[in-house]
């Protein structure tokens, strides 16, 4: 089974602004969808697995398939073992309380 989410741009034009001439919900259409930017697609699809994830008592943490330890390092664990093996080398310092 696929589990697909579709919309007919064209379609949806049409629904909405049903008086436009055929040739400018197509130019419109085309637009939309060469331009399309589906970070907001993917980040509502997220919500929803972590939001009925956790109404179905499903447990995400540790099943996103990255090792934290050698994958998904932030920088304060690489500067933390940086400290650790005394490798910390500051050259031109920015102008910044931390580096005083």
């Amino acid at each position: 089974m696929t589990y697909k989410i579709k919309v007919d741009v064209l379609d949806a034009i049409k629904d909405f602004y049903p008086g436009l001439p055929e040739f400018q919900a197509e130019l419109i259409a085309r637009s939309v969808v060469d331009r399309w930017d589906y970070t907001q697609m993917y980040d509502s699809i997220v919500e929803d697995i972590t939001w009925y994830a956790d109404s179905h008592d499903i447990e995400l943490e540790g099943k996103d398939g990255v090792e934290p330890d050698r994958f998904n390092r932030d920088a304060g664990s690489i500067a933390r073992q940086k400290l650790v093996n005394n490798n910390i080398h500051v050259v031109n310092p920015p102008n910044s309380a931390l580096f005083s």
